[in-house]
């Protein structure tokens, strides 16, 4: 028993962290895809979420879980920092991408670039609200990546994957784009993720392509601090 199975839509943003996260750790998988909503579906998971890990007989769901259970369950590179401190701000940075970041950042992206091609109205009420929203996020990232190279210092962590589909597809709209114009180290941790092998080697990369080419995407700004050499912390 060794690598494991997603089960999940190929279009998952969490399906995404979580491959760059067993890329990072080292870990084979394959994709089971999933037909949304399916009876199958909503046997492995009761809240119609994505993804689900199978690795052997255990079945998983729930990506923060997935997270952890990929960095203690193989061996490879710790993905998160051994100190209670460096746990608490890693389990911390992934609640406020869950609980705030995710439905902000996500939602806003899909207004603004993927209801125009579909000519689906955009929900007026949630763009006029979202701007102070999005405003605290960019400032809390900002300030976080300004003291390190990553989210919790400067070492990647688990918490680094749950952020940057988030704000990468968020930094193709013009909102997002002149946030990052504003904001340099995050724009400097954004290309920083790029640069990391489990970026390229997982569908996000492909689809961050294919998201580039909509009608009023834009590319986010060149940075001034490229440094890909981040490695996960050794044991």
């Amino acid at each position: 028993m060794t690598g494991i199975i997603f089960h999940s839509m190929a279009d998952s943003a969490y399906l995404w962290t979580a491959m760059m996260i067993a890329r990072e750790k080292g870990v084979p998988y394959e994709l089971a895809t999933l037909e949304y909503h399916s009876p199958e579906h909503l046997k492995l998971h009761p809240f119609g979420k994505m993804p689900v890990m199978q690795h052997g007989d255990v079945i998983l769901y729930e990506t923060a879980a997935i997270a952890h259970y990929i960095d203690k369950a193989f061996d490879g590179p710790p993905l998160q920092p051994l100190d209670a401190l460096g746990q608490a701000n890693t389990i911390r940075w992934i609640g406020i991408v869950n609980a705030y970041v995710f439905p902000v950042m996500n939602k806003f992206m899909k207004e603004r670039l993927v209801k125009p091609i579909w000519n689906i109205a955009p929900d007026t009420q949630f763009l006029e609200a979202a701007p102070d929203q999005l405003a605290l996020q960019m400032r809390l990232i900002e300030e976080a990546v300004s003291g390190g190279k990553c989210l919790t210092g400067t070492s990647y962590t688990i918490a680094d994957s749950f952020l940057l589909p988030q704000l990468l597809f968020y930094g193709l709209t013009p909102e997002g784009n002149a946030h990052l114009e504003r904001s340099r180290a995050a724009a400097d941790w954004l290309a920083r993720m790029k640069s990391r092998p489990s970026f390229g080697a997982t569908p996000i990369a492909q689809a961050f392509e294919s998201m580039s080419a909509l009608p009023g995407a834009r590319r986010s700004p060149p940075n001034l601090a490229l440094d890909a050499d981040i490695r996960p912390r050794k044991s």
